[in-house]
């Protein structure tokens, strides 16, 4: 599957996931196109608004807290949001503390590791108006 789609012309994604560990990224990767999204996929928070300024803003995104160096994935939601206010996030942790660390409005939509690919997709599909 494409990891992004084209619609006039123009690349479109509807999930930017963002994950700093390879072999979580590809497996939450593979969760969202079997579920028939276009998937954009990146280690870092930097990457991922490099890949969002390069095409059109995605429907959601779906970042970890903790990314390693750099900036952690509650900057990112909030530097995407204060660009693109209508793009919606899933945050992920395994860590209740980083609860804490988030927006209100951040917690709302955020996973708790471990979670099911079953749950990851209902989060984007009720956050894409999809059901």
């Amino acid at each position: 599957m494409p990891l992004a789609k084209r619609i006039d012309g123009q690349a479109r994604m509807d999930v930017l996931l963002v994950e700093d560990e390879p072999a979580i990224r590809e497996l939450l990767e593979e969760d969202l196109t079997e579920a028939g999204l276009a998937v954009m996929p990146c280690p870092t928070a930097e990457d991922g608004l490099e890949a969002v300024e390069r095409a059109a803003p995605p429907a959601v995104i779906v970042t970890d807290v903790n990314l390693g160096q750099g900036m952690d994935g509650v900057a990112l939601a909030e530097e995407v949001r204060r660009r693109w206010p209508d793009v919606a996030v899933v945050m992920m942790t395994g860590d209740e503390r980083n609860l804490r660390r988030m927006p209100e409005a951040l917690r709302e939509a955020c996973l708790m590791k471990p979670f099911t690919a079953l749950r990851l997709v209902a989060a984007v599909n009720l956050l894409m108006g999809r059901g």
